[in-house]
């Protein structure tokens, strides 16, 4: 029998009891219940075979984005235990893991009991465990030692925490496993804020060719983990939020969806931009109605980079990573002809006015579409000609530029007089 099955291990030295309120005791009560409706059996040894090492290979592909982002993070939670003989873990939403750092020690003897890359471990597989039931629950989860369903993995304390897309769709789960002697309260803490850094990063990384608005109740709480971000497009529609955004709005990611940008934040796309344009770094303060009615004042913080809007940060794409606008200290220099399309737009104006018709864009509908024709203008007159490498550069379509030339050498249509 593995060492790590053997009873004298599982009885010795008992860890005391965790104390985590009764929705944790009802969490594991229908935990068990779902594994008794599975025919799962308490007393039946794990299975110990991974998946094969090409299936594992196509599963770390598919979630190759989870992965290089959760791999620095996961060593970064690791320095925070790495005395108590712990294993971070990284599942895809199957509950299969993916990929595992931890105690050299601890790894050997997790390998006993299938705790490694390739092995599946939701609860219909191995019971009631931290990874299976956070999948299941879809919140952050500990099951401590006794809690465990199987008998034989009755030694363990698992912390475990969902990871969510910009949709509220699970992309994984991060795991902390160890022996139940080794567990902390603080570990499900560390876990929950690692996995939020996590969709962070993912989320960042998801939508850094377009606008994300950054924001929290406090100016510096922008820039940390409890920061809210959502992601917006030309028009203004939300494309998706972050865990952080959802909790603050209290809003589902449909309802941010369905509302956009005015409605939900109470600015308009050009106002923000012109924020941006004339105060760099400073936040804007927004007044916002959550999804109780209730209204109340955020600071948020604007990062623009639309390749087709913003032909300066083509360049820089290119060779280094984006540099939001606010941006405090990080000047860089343009070229003439690039400056009116990198500027933001200005805040509308009462009234008519010739000089503002003739010296900005107006704020009327298709004022994003009129810079973003100019744009590709001077891109393609900046590549000769060359359609194909102006759409390179722009990161778009030939097509596409192709479209959109036509559109803007036809010009805009004009209603006929009335008679």
């Amino acid at each position: 029998m593995p060492a790590s099955l053997r009873p004298t291990d599982r009885a010795a030295a008992p860890a005391a009891p965790v104390v985590l309120g009764p929705e944790h005791g009802s969490s594991i009560a229908q935990s068990h219940d779902r594994c008794r409706a599975m025919g799962v059996e308490e007393d039946r040894l794990p299975d110990l075979s991974p998946v094969s090492p090409v299936r594992l290979q196509q599963m770390r592909e598919l979630n190759r984005r989870l992965c290089e982002h959760a791999a620095p993070i996961m060593e970064m939670l690791f320095e925070q235990i790495v005395s108590t003989r712990s294993i971070v873990v990284l599942t895809d939403t199957q509950g299969t893991i993916l990929h595992s750092i931890g105690d050299d020690h601890f790894m050997e003897r997790a390998q006993q009991i299938a705790l490694a890359p390739g092995v599946n471990w939701s609860e219909a597989a191995k019971g009631t465990n931290a990874i299976g039931t956070a999948l299941y629950d879809e919140a952050p989860t500990v099951v401590h030692g006794g809690e465990h369903y199987v008998r034989a993995n009755r030694f363990l304390t698992c912390s475990a925490a969902p990871i969510f897309d910009h949709a509220g769709r699970v992309l994984g789960v991060l795991d902390v496993t160890g022996h139940q002697r080794s567990y902390h309260p603080h570990t499900l803490a560390m876990v929950a804020m690692s996995a939020r850094l996590i969709e962070n990063q993912w989320f960042s990384d998801r939508f850094r060719h377009g606008l994300r608005l950054h924001f929290a109740a406090r100016p510096e709480a922008l820039g940390t983990v409890r920061e809210g971000m959502v992601a917006v497009s030309p028009e203004g529609a939300i494309l998706g939020a972050n865990r952080c955004a959802l909790d603050q709005l209290r809003l589902s990611p449909a309802a941010l969806r369905i509302r956009g940008l005015e409605s939900v934040f109470g600015v308009s796309l050009p106002q923000l931009a012109d924020h941006c344009r004339r105060h760099a770094d400073q936040p804007i303060a927004l007044e916002v109605t959550d999804g109780r009615g209730e209204t109340r004042l955020i600071h948020a913080r604007a990062f623009f980079h639309w390749p087709t809007l913003w032909p300066a940060a083509v360049a820089q794409e290119m060779t280094a990573t984006p540099v939001p606008v606010d941006a405090p200290g990080q000047a860089r220099p343009e070229p003439a002809s690039a400056r009116r399309s990198t500027a933001p737009l200005p805040a509308a104006k009462e009234g008519p006015s010739t000089e503002a018709s003739e010296t900005a864009p107006s704020l009327g509908h298709g004022t994003l579409e009129r810079l973003e024709l100019e744009a590709i203008e001077r891109t393609l007159a900046a590549c000769g000609g060359n359609v194909s490498q102006a759409a390179r550069a722009l990161g778009i379509g030939r097509n596409t530029v192709y479209r959109k030339l036509r559109r803007l050498r036809q010009g805009p249509k004009t209603p006929p007089a009335a008679p």
